[in-house]
C-alpha cells in the first residue's frame, strides 16, 4: 500500500581524518530510520559527497561538489579533528566553505536549516614529527571563530561518545521539527478507533520491549549506580592521599633521625609508598570498567526513551518520573565535576613526587596513567550528564 514520507535531509561536511565518525553517523541515521520511517512517516536522508557527487569538471573539486549537491538540506553537520582540509580558492578548506554556505542560509532564514558542529578532542594518531601543526592551528582558529558566529559546538573524544551525542541531537532535531509540524500522539488517555488499530499494528511484536517509563527507571537505576561508583572513587582517592601524606611525614622523620644514611631502610620506606600506589591503581582498574558500563547502559536507556518520546507526548502524571531523573542527573553532574577537580589536583601532586627509586617511579607512572583515565571517564560522564539534562528538559517541555 502506497504511503507518504517526509524526508529531512542531513548534510555532513568534514576533512578525511574523521571518516570513522562519518560512517558512524550513517549507521545512526539508518537505525533511526528503521525506528521512525513507518511509525512517523519521517526519514532522514544523509548526503555525503562520496555518495551524492560524481566525476566532473569545474573551477576546483569543491566547486564541482557545490554544483552537484543541492544546498536545500535541513540539517548541516560539521566534523573536525586535527586536519582542516585543502584550500579551495574561496575559503581555507572545503569543510569551511561548506559551513559558510550553510551559515549564510541560516543567517538569511534561521528556520531554513539547523547547524551542528562537532570537534574531536583526542590525540592525533600520528607522531608529532608527522603532524601538520599548521592544519591543527587552523582547526583551532576555526573553532574559536564559531563563538563569534554565535555557534554552540560539541566536543567528543571517542567514536562511542560521538555516537551517543549525535543520536540524542538528531532525536531532538526531529522532536523540534515535529513540534512545529505534526502534534505527537498521546501516550496515555483517550484515543480514536483508528489510533488503537495503528497501535496494534505498531506494537504487535513489541510486547516484551521496554516502554518509555521502563527506560526512564532503568536510566535512574544506572545513574544511581554511577553515583555510587563515583563516591567510591572519591573515597579511594582521599584514602591514598592520606596515606601518601603519612608516608611523607615518615620520610621527613626518617631523614631527620639517626638512620638517615641507611639506604636499605630508606628504600623499605619508599617501597611502602609504592605499594600504596599500586593498591590504588588496582582499585581504580576495577572501578573504571564498572563506571563505563553503567554510563553506557544509562545513556542507551535515555537514547531509547528519547527516540520513543518523539512518537508520543507524556501525560502529566508521568512527568514526575522525568522531573525526578532531571534532579538526579544534575546532582550526579555536580559530583562528577567535584571529583574530577579532586583527582586532577591529586594527579599533579603524584607527578611532582621526586624520582627516588625504580619501584616508586614505576608506581608513579601507573598512578598518573590511571588518574588520567579516570579524568577522561569523568569528563565523558559530565558530557553525557549534560546531554541527559537537556533531554529531560525537552521531554518536560
Amino acid at each position: 500500500m502506497a504511503r507518504q514520507e517526509t524526508i529531512l535531509t542531513v548534510f555532513v561536511a568534514s576533512p578525511s581524518d574523521v571518516d570513522e565518525e562519518r560512517n558512524c553517523l550513517e549507521e545512526v541515521i539508518r537505525e533511526l530510520n528503521t525506528a521512525w520511517a513507518r511509525e512517523l512517516s519521517i526519514r532522514l536522508d544523509l548526503v555525503r559527497w562520496e555518495t551524492h557527487a560524481y566525476p566532473s569538471f569545474g573551477e576546483d573539486p569543491q566547486a564541482v561538489i557545490n554544483q552537484q549537491i543541492p544546498d536545500d538540506y535541513d540539517l548541516f553537520i560539521g566534523l573536525m579533528w586535527y586536519r582542516f582540509g585543502t584550500p579551495t580558492g574561496r575559503s581555507g578548506s572545503g569543510t569551511q566553505e561548506e559551513f559558510k554556505r550553510a551559515k549564510e542560509r541560516f543567517d538569511s532564514d534561521s528556520s531554513a536549516l539547523q547547524l551542528m558542529m562537532y570537534f574531536k578532542d583526542a590525540p592525533a594518531p600520528l607522531p608529532p614529527s608527522k603532524l601538520d601543526h599548521n592544519q591543527l592551528a587552523k582547526v583551532g582558529e576555526f573553532r574559536s571563530s564559531l563563538g563569534e558566529e554565535g555557534a554552540l559546538y560539541w566536543s567528543f573524544v571517542t567514536v562511542d561518545e560521538f555516537e551517543k551525542l549525535v543520536r540524542l541531537h538528531l532525536t531532538r532535531f526531529v522532536q523540534a521539527w515535529r513540534s512545529n509540524d505534526v502534534p505527537p500522539q498521546p501516550l496515555n488517555g483517550e484515543s480514536t478507533e483508528l489510533e488503537e488499530e495503528t497501535k496494534e499494528l505498531v506494537f504487535a511484536d513489541q510486547d516484551e520491549e521496554p516502554g518509555l517509563l521502563d527506560l526512564m527507571e532503568q536510566f535512574e537505576d544506572e545513574f544511581t549506580a554511577l553515583g555510587v561508583i563515583t563516591e567510591r572513587i572519591a573515597a579511594a582517592t582521599v584514602d591514598i592521599g592520606e596515606k601518601m601524606q603519612e608516608r611523607t611525614t615518615e620520610t621527613e622523620q626518617f631523614s631527620a633521625g639517626p638512620e638517615a644514611a641507611n639506604r636499605k631502610a630508606a628504600k623499605r620506606l619508599i617501597a611502602k609508598a609504592a605499594a600504596d600506589m599500586e593498591q590504588y591503581v588496582r582499585r581504580m582498574d576495577a572501578e573504571l570498567p564498572l563506571f563505563k558500563e553503567h554510563l553506557n547502559a544509562g545513556m542507551n536507556a535515555l537514547i531509547q526513551a528519547s527516540q520513543m518520546a518523539v512518537e508520543f507526548t507524556i501525560n502529566e502524571g508521568d512527568l514526575n518520573q522525568v522531573e525526578e531523573n532531571l534532579g538526579n542527573v544534575k546532582e550526579l553532574r555536580e559530583t562528577l565535576i567535584s571529583v574530577e577537580s579532586q583527582i586532577t589536583e591529586f594527579r599533579e601532586s603524584v607527578a611532582n613526587l621526586p624520582k627516588m627509586t625504580t619501584t616508586l617511579n614505576r608506581a608513579k607512572r601507573a598512578v598518573v596513567s590511571v588518574l588520567q583515565r579516570l579524568i577522561d571517564e569523568l569528563r565523558e560522564g559530565q558530557a553525557m550528564a549534560r546531554e541527559a539534562e537537556v533531554s529531560f528538559v525537552t521531554l518536560l517541555e
